[in-house]
């Protein structure tokens, strides 16, 4: 519903909308800082193992290039995030930047996605969105996730314009010539990241005339050296060391190499290199939402391939560049210190269960935002509780509840768009279809019930009492519950939007913060104390009082929506293996099976995976739900103990 429609409902109910405090309006980013870490700056000396941090991060689309969207589908998309960098090159634009009011303002008016199930194992689906959250169209929420996670956040003060072209020089010597000969042997088919890598190996040695970096006649030099005995540590490090295997040449005490026996061991040597980088950056695992579970929306956020050679290269220490490219994260240390502690005293042997739950959460690290941002929120499902981070330190905890383990919580990090307000819900696809339709056959019990209404996709209100419904696609319409004492999203609502329609809100059913298992909402996330929350956001991007967001809380207009100005990061993490700040390892249940998942796929056991429905296939009306409805009584409602009525709202946090 638009801001005009709002303002006319308000007058009509008496609400007065013009005195209350209204949310700013939002400003269009003329930039926006991209990281932390500026390109060859110094890790902090907590992690001595790490020196320097390349320039350019990217991650790989395999799948093939989406069709081009239309300028209607470009304007909505433009509401949620920017479109992916082409062919997933490096960033060179403020990839988080604001989009203008004017289009925020017309979220309500446009199309809306398909709810998504959140269960792999179970068809229940999850159960909360709203509409306004969300991209117009299924696929347009995909792009703009790809566009999120693939490499929006490299390092601060990457350049924005294209890298100079530096001119192609011919091989001086025949072991040049030699190096040249056998890189035109590398494959020119294969996945996104080994052509991005083999154009990389081409464009190195064709700008240093293909001069060897790493072997003389006599063998390898000192430089390979260090780097053959950084491979060696990939044990280490939680990666495969079968991967890494030590060249023949580090240990050959042959002199006067052939050109091609030069070329040969130089080739696999930088190929060997790039591999190293791309594994420390999660890429065994490219893409988990497809390869280990639906619900897993992570990418591995590679270096781009040129500047990993670019940066090995030019450092004195090329052993201790090249395990730079592991992420710089303080928590993906802080396991490492964990993980060497349980491999004991031989760092080479195989990990025992301990390890593994370790290199598990490391690799799960590895596919996080190089920079999850100065301040930040960050979510772990397994422990049930959430954190606000600022400046690398904690500033609040809180409690959380999370989804049933047959509508999981999605794991995925966004940018936070606003906090709503007093707001309403739109339901999404997945209860329209299996709980909502039904019910309207049998006379709407539950629409009466819970104050629903049905409107059309552009925001008209119909009599659902005079409607076919037999005869009617309920997914053509939008369903909506208005704030209020039965609003099943409390007093405040933070969006953050993505394909999983999925968000953060408040709760009346303050009962299941107590429990120790709190799986128990439809995916999305409920907070114990979300104006605390909504307190910290607004002060940090508004300078707002704690007084004037429980004004708007309590008091302010009905569905108003603060929206965020600057980039803070929603993290929603599976880390079922914590260091704390005083070094003490927390674990914790692996609620969802994610972890055990990745420990499969780290052993090579891929056939072992279950990696259960997809969460987000479409939601389709059983027609023969018609003929139930002639034959049968409608449902009554029952309490939160019961399986009618309940079953629809409980997931909500509400009980009547």
């Amino acid at each position: 519903m638009g801001r005009l429609a709002l303002t006319a409902l308000a007058l009509t109910l008496g609400l007065g909308l013009a005195d209350a405090p209204m949310a700013e309006p939002r400003r269009a980013a003329g930039g926006l800082e991209t990281g932390a870490i500026e390109p060859g700056a110094p890790i902090s000396s907590a992690i001595p193992e790490v020196t320097t941090v390349p320039a350019g991060y990217v991650s790989y689309d395999v799948q093939p290039e989406p069709e081009p969207a239309t300028s209607d589908e470009a304007a909505a998309k433009s509401e949620v995030e920017p479109e992916p960098i082409a062919e997933a090159k490096a960033e060179t634009g403020p990839a988080d930047a604001e989009p203008a009011a004017s289009v925020a303002a017309e979220a309500d008016d446009a199309p809306k996605p398909d709810d998504t199930a959140a269960s792999n194992d179970n068809v229940a689906p999850a159960e909360e969105t709203v509409a306004a959250d969300a991209p117009a169209t299924e696929a347009e929420a995909a792009e703009a996730a790809i566009a999120d996670e693939a490499g929006a956040h490299a390092p601060a003060g990457q350049a924005a314009a294209e890298k100079p072209e530096m001119p192609h020089l011919d091989p001086a010597t025949p072991a040049a010539e030699a190096i040249r000969a056998r890189l035109a042997e590398i494959p020119e088919e294969g996945e996104g990241y080994e052509q991005k890598e083999r154009a990389a190996l081409l464009e190195f040695y064709a700008t240093r005339g293909y001069a060897p970096l790493w072997v003389t006649a006599d063998g390898f030099n000192a430089d390979a050296e260090a780097v053959v005995a950084a491979l060696a540590t990939a044990n280490e490090w939680g990666l495969n060391p079968e991967d890494f295997p030590r060249p023949a040449l580090a240990d050959a005490e042959r002199r006067n190499l052939p050109p091609a026996d030069q070329a040969a061991a130089e080739v696999d040597l930088t190929q060997t290199v790039l591999k190293y980088a791309r594994h420390a950056r999660g890429g065994r695992i490219m893409q988990p939402s497809e390869q280990l579970n639906s619900n897993l929306d992570r990418r591995a956020q590679l270096i781009e391939p040129a500047d990993v050679l670019a940066s090995v290269a030019a450092a004195e220490d090329k052993g201790q560049a090249l395990l730079g490219t592991h992420p710089a994260h303080p928590q993906f240390h802080l396991l490492r210190e964990k993980y060497l502690a349980a491999l004991g005293n031989d760092r080479n042997a195989a990990p025992n269960a301990a390890a593994k739950r370790l290199r598990a959460n490391m690799e799960m690290w590895r596919w996080k935002w190089p920079d999850i941002g100065d301040f930040h929120i960050i979510a772990n499902v397994p422990s049930y509780t959430i954190d606000v981070v600022k400046d690398g330190r904690t500033i609040h905890t809180e409690r959380i509840v999370v989804g049933e383990l047959g509508k999981q919580t999605s794991i995925f990090s966004r940018r936070l768009q606003d906090v709503t307000f007093r707001p309403m819900w739109r339901v999404p696809e997945s209860i329209k279809v299996r709980e909502l339709w039904p019910s309207l056959l049998r006379g709407g019990g539950m629409m009466r019930q819970y104050g629903l209404e049905v409107e059309t996709k552009s925001g008209r209100r119909l009599d659902w009492r005079t409607m076919d419904w037999a005869n009617t696609d309920i997914r053509d319409y939008e369903v909506v519950q208005p704030p209020g004492p039965k609003s099943a999203m409390g007093y405040v609502k933070f969006s953050f939007p993505s394909q999983h329609t999925i968000f953060m809100h408040d709760t009346p059913d303050k009962w299941m913060f107590g429990q120790r298992q709190r799986t128990l909402s439809a995916g999305c996330l409920r907070l114990r104390n979300p104006l605390r929350m909504a307190e910290l956001v607004l002060e940090h991007d508004k300078g707002w009082t704690a007084a004037k967001v429980d004004e708007l809380a309590k008091r302010g207009p009905l569905n108003n929506e603060v929206l965020i100005e600057g980039r803070i990061p929603m993290h929603i993490v599976y880390q079922t293996a914590w260091v704390d700040e005083d070094g003490t390892l927390k674990t914790y249940s692996d609620i969802y099976g994610h972890e055990r998942r990745v420990t499969l796929a780290l052993d090579g056991k891929w056939n072992e995976i279950n990696k259960g429905r997809n969460h987000l296939a479409p939601h389709v009306p059983d027609r023969r739900q018609i003929s139930r409805a002639q034959n049968g009584p409608q449902p009554r409602a029952t309490s939160r103990s019961g399986t009618t009525n309940s079953t629809f709202m409980s997931s909500f946090g509400l009980d009547f």
